[in-house]
């Protein structure tokens, strides 16, 4: 950030010749040694080995396809969500999976199919809304699929 040497107010690189609060003569002292935050940021971000900016087109081909695993949260890094998204859907499979198998015994491919197919139909449904609302999630670090 610039700041004028006599008065100390906000400059942005256009003010290098005079302040435009107190008329000082050429207010930034070392123009070198400014810069602006987005290369800085830019030049952080690529020097930062471990991060890497996550594909919004694969978060919803996972979830659409490997939802009823978390497999688009745990690509998230949200390791806390996918095994809690994990249990549920393990329980409500086996919800669907008991009441089935019960009703009738001999029906046990239906009672493993019909489970599966109502949760993969309700992840494929729910990247479908994402994908016309076009609604882009944040990844672990909060930052925005790209």
């Amino acid at each position: 950030m610039l700041k004028c040497k006599n008065c100390g107010e906000r400059l942005t690189k256009f003010d290098k010749e005079m302040c435009p609060y107190c008329g000082t003569k050429n207010p930034i002292e070392n123009m070198k040694d400014s810069s602006d935050t987005t290369q800085t940021l830019d030049k952080i971000l690529s020097e930062d080995s471990n991060y890497s900016i996550k594909s919004y087109k694969l978060w919803l081909i996972l979830m659409m396809c490997l939802g009823m695993f978390s497999a688009d949260l745990f690509y998230l890094k949200k390791y806390k969500n996918a095994v809690i998204r994990l249990s549920m859907n393990i329980i409500i499979f086996l919800i669907f999976f008991l009441s089935i198998y019960l009703s009738n015994n001999s029906m046990i491919v239906l009672a493993i199919l019909l489970p599966i197919g109502f949760l993969f139909l309700f992840y494929l449904a729910l990247g479908l809304f994402f994908l016309v609302k076009n609604r882009h999630p944040k990844d672990s670090n909060g930052v925005y699929l790209k």
